[in-house]
């Protein structure tokens, strides 16, 4: 059977990164009007102690955020257009829906104006740590900026985001039973599925997007839905695909006819499973797959934000697959019910049954 590699292993330099974020907060004295952090790119980060305008640039951050900040979003005065739109369609939206009116002119056609970021005055702006190219604009802007790093497995990369907002608002420990809440549900969801025989291991593509006649999956390169596949005990279908989203051809999926296919969240991935089931995607047809022909075909409504990329609701998407993929070994798991609870003690909203119900797309209604 398939070994599974622990996250710490996976992901140590990014772990050691946090644990140095941890122990290496230091405020440069009690009427300091600034605090130095060490932020995901390992750099110390002089930043204002008291914060009160928040800027987020390029990263999927915004529903971490409203869960650090327990159901809203204070503070926050700037995100990019594209983040924006992309939280229309979200839960966070119904949560803190103060989210959509933050400013977002900061872009012109795509890029990052610097200029029009320092007409909002932020005290600090979040961005992706990997974008050194901007990371170098905010410096010489003389922008306090703190990199989030946006790779490792999406079971521990939102709480390690979790751990540096404890840090940049100097709040630790804040997160400590979320984040121990979510830890316990992941690692209960990947026990069930232990000890799985080589041939009930189900095969699974993860489709992420389809555009432009072009179709990317969760390839064989650590990633984001390779995690996710690991994490609950799959085979990824997609043997020989190169990079974490790589593009590949119908014919490459029709050779690989996995058992399962999962669709990245509702509105972002430009396809649906009732499409793929009925055959009416525009230039691509895959009706001779199995799992077409046996409705193992499967999306969701976004929750707090897309499902395979790191957000707050992991510990939810565990539970799911594992339901879609091995339900006999999640029936005791009342999916529905569980939405609910996290979504009342994690961000602090009451869901009915029925919006829980739609965020899997009525999978679960008769349960």
């Amino acid at each position: 059977m398939r070994r599974r590699f622990p996250a710490l292993v996976i992901a140590g330099a990014l772990a050691l990164a946090l644990v140095g974020c941890s122990a290496n907060t230091e405020a440069a004295g009690p009427a300091s009007d600034t605090i130095t952090i060490v932020d995901h790119t390992g750099n110390e980060v002089a930043i204002p102690a008291d914060i009160q305008r928040v800027a987020i640039d390029e990263i999927p951050l915004a529903s971490t955020y409203v869960a650090y900040q327990e159901g809203s979003a204070p503070y926050l005065v700037g995100m990019s257009d594209a983040v924006v739109r992309s939280l229309e369609d979200t839960v966070v939206a119904d949560i803190a829906p103060e989210i959509l009116d933050v400013d977002s002119g900061y872009y012109d056609n795509g890029e990052l104006n610097v200029e029009s970021l320092l007409n909002l005055d932020p005290d600090v702006v979040f961005y992706n740590a990997n974008n050194t190219g901007h990371a170098e604009l905010f410096a010489a802007a003389g922008i306090p900026a703190v990199g989030f790093s946006t790779s490792g497995d999406p079971t521990t990369v939102y709480q390690d985001w979790l751990r540096l907002l404890e840090d940049v608002f100097q709040e630790p420990g804040k997160m400590d039973e979320v984040i121990a809440r979510g830890t316990e549900m992941i690692d209960a969801a990947a026990a069930r599925t232990e000890g799985l025989a080589d041939d009930a291991e189900q095969s699974v593509l993860i489709i992420f997007n389809y555009s432009s006649g072009t179709l990317r999956v969760a390839g064989e390169t650590p990633f984001f839905g390779y995690y996710w596949l690991e994490t609950i005990n799959a085979d990824n279908a997609a043997v020989g695909a190169q990079g974490g989203l790589a593009a590949v051809t119908a014919e490459q999926v029709l050779a690989w006819d996995p058992d399962v296919i999962l669709i990245g969240g509702s509105g972002q991935a430009g396809i649906t499973p009732e499409q793929m089931l009925s055959n009416t995607v525009d230039g691509l047809d895959l009706s001779a797959l199995r799992a077409v022909q046996e409705g193992r075909v499967f999306s969701n409504d976004l929750g707090m934000w897309s499902w395979f990329t790191p957000n707050p609701d992991a510990p939810l998407i565990a539970d799911w697959l594992g339901k879609v993929l091995y339900p006999s070994r999640f029936d005791d798991v009342d999916l529905i019910a569980e939405t609910r609870d996290y979504y009342q003690d994690v961000y602090g909203v009451e869901l009915s049954r029925d919006q829980a119900d739609s965020i899997y797309q009525g999978l679960f209604a008769d349960e």
